[in-house]
């Protein structure tokens, strides 16, 4: 039975209040088991089901099936990530605190836990604006930091191989708490780096910490329900700020980086009010991809980046094409030409549409996702190397899959019966689900009845596209 104190906590933590002294450990061993955003994903949840119901009596449209479907699809890929490799990303700031640490903060303070809240902000705010592209005029622009962001601005801001991992999360066209979720797999490794000056002081469980309550507070910032906030509006980062940096109008592009403090922007130049004036934000990218794949979503920018650099003729030009803002090129300033990019997109939301059972065959199989990635996570420590990379290439199967049924590709239904087919194939040379801790005969008729539904769908898809050149034919 949860406790009222558990249920407090947890949503508490979605919004950074939090209890210090309840967050503060001396070594890894003493992190909880599963961490804070683990432990969130209920909660995560429910504000997620919260947020529909109050877009519905809004008046507006809830959130689109197949668009949230694919944010939380990309998101785990981040999970797989978390989940195979847990903290060995902090190996070099722990290597870095071990040997080279200037003053330890003792860990058991509050003014420690303090200092690594902002200092873990500052950083996210720097790898953020690191991972964006063009550059932009915000409306504090401080002289006394005009020397420090030249500075920074040319020697490691706006690169374009950053952005292709970044721009998964912005590539939705809806703003909603699922767009929270939409992560890349790339993310962390971009990261880490950013984060090492606080190696010199703060013990490496604080930043482990306040990391996961960084990304848990931006959650509730993906969201069009909350309109205002008063004056928190002048510290805070808020829904109202994030709408702004989520938009492919012009004068959102590159705005409001902060992860909970805004005053971050208002610092160094980046920050921009919301406008009502000239019909509201567009969300998304500004060369918006056509399609809902999430495997797609995290690898193929990578592929145009280098593409891009393939095709410069030198190798000065090849370098800067991913060293630089995606919006350069030869010939252009180092971030692009910020009046090549509409005022405001006009654009139509790519919304394949789909039938009702196709959305709860997509639905059913994406449970069977979390429920095999929920065991996959718990257990992973005591798979064979084998069964565990057997169950991450299923999973990002699945999730290829689901892809393919929500852009209506020709080949989807097609692509189901290969995946089901091989998901019983492995049921019957294994003979167990090892370490999953799953029935067999549930998976195996669950699987069954899958592939029946997929090969009467390849059927009737073949038998309409034959109906189809038929009617050409004969007009």
């Amino acid at each position: 039975m949860v406790s009222f104190k558990e249920v407090r906590d947890g949503f508490g933590s979605l919004f950074y209040a939090v209890n210090p002294y309840d967050s503060m450990f001396k070594t890894i061993p003493d992190l909880p088991e599963r961490n804070y955003i683990q432990q969130a994903g209920p909660y995560f949840l429910v504000l997620v089901i919260l947020e529909h119901i109050g877009l519905l009596l809004k008046g507006k449209p809830g959130i689109r099936f197949n668009d949230g479907l694919m944010s939380v699809a990309n998101g785990y890929f981040m999970n797989i990530r978390d989940a195979t490799m847990k903290n060995m990303l902090m190996f070099f700031y722990i290597y870095i605190y071990d040997n080279y640490c200037i003053y330890e903060l003792p860990w058991d303070s509050v003014w420690t836990w303090i200092i690594a809240a902002l200092g873990c902000d500052l950083s996210f705010y720097w790898v953020h604006r690191a991972s964006h592209g063009n550059a932009i005029d915000g409306e504090y622009y401080s002289i006394e930091t005009t020397v420090l962001l030249l500075f920074i601005r040319y020697l490691v801001l706006e690169l374009n191989i950053l952005w292709a991992s970044h721009q998964v999360h912005h590539s939705s066209e809806e703003f909603n708490l699922t767009t929270a979720l939409r992560q890349p797999f790339m993310k962390a490794f971009q990261s880490w780096p950013f984060y090492l000056p606080l190696a010199f002081f703060v013990p490496p469980t604080h930043v482990i910490v306040h990391m996961q309550f960084n990304v848990m507070y931006q959650f509730w910032l993906h969201t069009e329900v909350v309109t205002t906030l008063g004056p928190l509006e002048y510290i805070l980062n808020t829904p109202q700020h994030h709408r702004v940096h989520h938009g492919s109008n012009r004068y959102c592009l590159d705005t409001n980086y902060a992860g909970v403090l805004i005053i971050w922007d208002m610092i160094f130049g980046t920050f921009a009010w919301e406008r009502h004036d000239d019909g509201g934000v567009v969300y998304g990218l500004v060369d918006q991809p056509q399609y809902f794949n999430p495997f797609r979503h995290q690898v193929e920018y990578y592929y145009k980046v280098f593409q891009k650099a393939y095709s410069m003729n030198t190798w000065s030009d090849k370098i800067s094409a991913l060293l630089k803002g995606p919006g350069w090129f030869p010939g252009t300033e180092r971030l692009g030409d910020l009046e090549q990019v509409p005022e405001r997109q006009t654009r139509t939301r790519y919304n394949p549409q789909i039938p009702v059972w196709t959305k709860v065959y997509a639905a059913a199989h994406f449970v069977l996702v979390v429920i095999v990635f929920d065991y996959f996570s718990r257990f992973t420590m005591v798979m064979s190397q084998t069964t565990a990379l057997v169950v991450i290439g299923l999973i990002i199967w699945t999730l290829t899959n689901l892809g393919f049924i929500c852009d209506k590709r020709p080949w989807d239904w097609f692509s189901e019966i290969v995946r089901c087919g091989a998901v019983l194939m492995l049921l019957v040379y294994y003979g167990s689900l090892e370490g999953l801790k799953m029935p067999k005969e549930f998976v195996f008729w669950a699987f069954s009845a899958s592939m029946v539904i997929a090969i009467i769908a390849s059927i009737s898809k073949l038998t309409n596209v034959s109906r189809s050149d038929n009617v050409k034919k004969q007009s």
